[in-house]
Parts: C-alpha cells; sequence; structure tokens
C-alpha cells in the first residue's frame, strides 16, 4: 500500500506517454485544426469575394478592359488563395528554419505536469494548471496551454496508458475548458445541432428566469 502511495505521489511517473514525429501530416493537421478553430470563415469569405470580383464585368456594361482583366485577375487569386490556403501555409511552414521537419517528440503526461523528450533530453512543458483547453476530434486530442503551446496528440500514437481515459484524467487535473470538435461530415451536423438545442435551452432558462423576476 504505501509503494502504491509513492508511485501516486512521484511527479516523474508517466501516466501517458504519447510519440508524435512532425513530418508533413503533423503540420497538415496542425495547420486544419488552427485555421478551423480560429479562422473558421476565411476560406468560405475569399472564395465568395473572388467569385462576386470575377463576376463584376458581367454586372456593369462596357468596363473598361484594364476593368476587365483586374477583377477577372483578383477574382480568380481570391479563389485560389482560399481552396488551396493550407498548402499555402505548409510551405511556408516547412520552409522555417525554428521548424524541424521530422523531428521526433513524445510528450511525457505525469502526476503533476506534462513534460516532452526530444534529442535525448526532457524538458518540462508546464503543471495542468496551465492547460486552459482541449479539443477532440475522432482521432485527435489537441491540448493548449501555456497560451501559445497546442499538443497535438493523435489517439493512435499513445504507447502508455489508456487513451479513452485521457480526456477525463487531464480535465480533472487541470480544470481546463473541454470541446467536442468533430471533422466528420455526420458528426459535424449532430454537434451543430446539439449546440441549437443547447442554445435554445438556455434561452429557455433566461426567459423563464425573467418572468419570475416580474413576478
Amino acid at each position: 500500500m504505501k509503494m502504491e502511495q509513492q508511485t501516486a505521489a512521484d511527479p516523474r511517473k508517466n501516466r501517458y506517454v504519447v510519440d508524435i514525429r512532425r513530418d508533413k501530416a503533423m503540420m497538415m493537421k496542425y495547420i486544419k485544426f488552427y485555421n478551423r478553430v480560429k479562422h473558421p470563415r476565411v476560406t468560405f469569405n475569399l472564395v465568395m469575394t473572388g467569385i462576386l470580383l470575377a463576376l463584376v464585368p458581367t454586372l456593369v456594361k462596357n468596363m473598361a478592359l484594364p476593368g476587365v482583366i483586374v477583377c477577372y485577375g483578383v477574382g480568380a487569386l481570391l479563389v485560389a488563395t482560399g481552396l488551396f490556403r493550407q498548402y499555402l501555409a505548409l510551405g511556408t511552414m516547412r520552409g522555417d528554419p525554428a521548424v524541424k521537419e521530422n523531428e521526433e517528440l513524445t510528450y511525457l503526461f505525469g502526476n503533476t505536469g506534462v513534460r516532452v523528450r526530444q534529442n535525448g533530453s526532457v524538458d518540462n512543458m508546464g503543471y495542468y494548471k496551465t492547460i486552459y483547453r482541449i479539443w477532440e476530434d475522432e482521432k485527435t486530442y489537441y491540448v493548449g496551454m501555456n497560451e501559445d503551446d497546442l499538443l497535438i496528440l493523435p489517439k493512435a500514437n499513445f504507447t502508455e496508458g489508456e487513451e479513452r481515459e485521457f480526456k477525463e484524467f487531464i480535465l480533472e487535473k487541470s480544470g481546463a475548458d473541454y470541446r467536442w470538435l468533430p471533422v466528420g461530415l455526420w458528426n459535424r451536423f449532430k454537434n451543430f445541432g446539439m449546440q441549437i438545442r443547447g442554445h435554445i435551452t438556455r434561452m429557455r432558462i433566461e426567459a423563464q428566469e425573467r418572468e419570475k423576476e416580474r413576478r
């Protein structure tokens, strides 16, 4: 019993271990996630703006040739940027000397905090209280910590610990916010429906509270 208590109290006891390789697929996963969370409507806005701009010469009679060329050219550029912006971002990331492509990392989740093993050394990333949010989709956990660090943890890459219990472990340790962010079309549709029902429920509760205050 005493030995079990010492093991549980050991801050370096690894509860979960996740091996990562920062290859092209992993970088693309980061870019897609970042776009969905930070700029979810940019692609739509760029494509629609480009299409509308390309339609201007058909709506404006007797437009001068330079204007037609500008509308078509800029419109096509905006559409292409919207459709391929993740690949443009990937090229920029791969060209960044600070990003080491194909670097192998191992994230170690202990009893008190997170460490990372790379190039033969182990560094502390922070305590669990620095984790502010965990996102989850069908195949991956995304852990935001220290305001600007994002840990991308494919569920298939857990080498120690049961990945199905990982979310509850992190939430219990950190008190962080949780977001279910599916990528599958059907799951996204169901998630949207749940959000709508939740919003309606909140509006109903607020209306009931206002009615009670009037009485």
